[in-house]
């Protein structure tokens, strides 16, 4: 069970936190390269048994038919979910930041919102598409035509469960080069062409595909041209549960080395026994510890609602990012050549912990972003 103590806020966080890691532990557990490239098992029955259980409306308003819990609770959630797969925790993310991104909308045009919250709320909306790979300002995206009826024309590279889901949260802007805006997308119409997977380093349960719109209708979401003030504001909220998939991979590269080192037998003893061995656990046991506690701490100043939350949250997804690449490096040392194989998980550890520092796009770029905020702020 989670550690964190996040989801022990109250009882419904909690109870959502139980059900992830019974989730995890049966539907995940014995299937984590089965839902990877070739993909010998499809990822859809692990998102159904998901979906009925509520996992995909942590962060979905209670008037639609979801729990309204904050970002603490589904940093709890996807901690759990990520220790064993971290795939799966991004398929969770991914539909979390669509629907952070339609909040930020509607809590300045609840009735422009409204029916696209009606929409996505449907049975058949979940997943929701979103490009959680990436920023909006790193990649080129479709320019949109229209006033009363948007239409979009254009690709989107990368589009998270662009392959299997109905709907679709995009960035889109006006060709006269202005601030861009988000629209709902139906990838069931006519004009929508959709690649097959794209195949990524980590997280690849989590299948993004190319798509590319020609003339295709689109609904506004919130207010034309707002769209990098909704992006900003879901990349705060989500900063916290991106940080708590990198310590879940951190603590199921730990809890994997340190089973291994237990049974692995060398030189006349377990080499848990050797002191180079215990050395290196005790490094990632440290950074776990020191992970908890700095999440925990974030998490207590609200959410990351506060100015000084919203900073917090993203140095420490950074911060956290490289911890889980450092640590699972060392897994994968730990296991010796073992550690490369796919009979074991640290490989798998690994290359996740890689894909997951891109998630609301690219270590760089945010590291860049937060020192321009903290020299415009004048403060730390």
């Amino acid at each position: 069970m989670n550690q964190s103590g996040w989801a022990a806020e109250n009882d419904q966080a909690k109870a959502i936190n139980d059900l992830a890691c019974s989730f995890a532990k049966k539907e995940l557990q014995e299937h984590l390269h089965e839902h990877e490239y070739p993909y010998a098992r499809k990822v859809t029955g692990a998102i159904a048994v998901a979906k009925s259980t509520g996992l995909f409306g942590v962060n979905l308003p209670t008037d639609w038919g979801g729990t309204g819990l904050g970002a603490s609770a589904l940093a709890g959630m996807l901690e759990s979910v990520s220790a064993v797969d971290a795939g799966m925790a991004a398929v969770l993310f991914t539909h979390a930041a669509a629907l952070e991104v339609i909040s930020a909308a509607a809590e300045a045009d609840g009735e422009r919102c409204r029916s696209v919250y009606e929409l996505v709320a449907g049975p058949d909306s979940v997943p929701l598409a979103f490009q959680s790979y990436a920023s909006p300002l790193e990649i080129e995206i479709p320019q949109v035509v229209g006033e009363d009826r948007p239409r979009l024309s254009g690709r989107l590279s990368l589009l998270a469960l662009g392959g299997m889901a109905r709907y679709a949260v995009v960035a889109g802007s006006r060709p006269d080069g202005g601030d861009f805006s988000y629209y709902l997308m139906d990838l069931t119409q006519d004009g929508v062409t959709r690649s097959g997977p794209i195949l990524t380093l980590g997280l690849q349960a989590c299948q993004a595909v190319d798509t590319d719109f020609k003339d295709v209708p689109a609904r506004l979401i919130g207010a034309e041209g707002r769209g990098e003030v909704y992006f900003r504001t879901m990349q705060s909220r989500m900063s916290i549960p991106a940080a708590a998939i990198s310590l879940g991979i951190l603590q199921g590269s730990f809890r994997e080395a340190l089973a291994y080192s237990r049974q692995r037998y060398q030189g006349g003893r377990n080499i848990v026994e050797w002191s180079a061995v215990r050395r290196k656990l005790a490094e990632m046991a440290i950074q776990i510890a020191v992970g908890r506690s700095c999440l925990s701490g974030i998490s207590s100043v609200g959410d990351a609602a506060s100015p000084d939350g919203e900073g917090s949250a993203v140095a420490a997804a950074l911060h956290l990012s490289d911890m889980a690449c450092r640590g699972t490096s060392e897994g994968v040392q730990l296991l010796g050549g073992n550690g490369y194989m796919k009979d074991y998980g640290q490989e798998k550890r690994m290359r996740d912990a890689r894909q997951a520092g891109a998630l609301l796009g690219m270590s760089g770029l945010k590291k860049m972003e937060y020192i321009t905020r903290v020299i415009q702020g004048g403060k730390i």
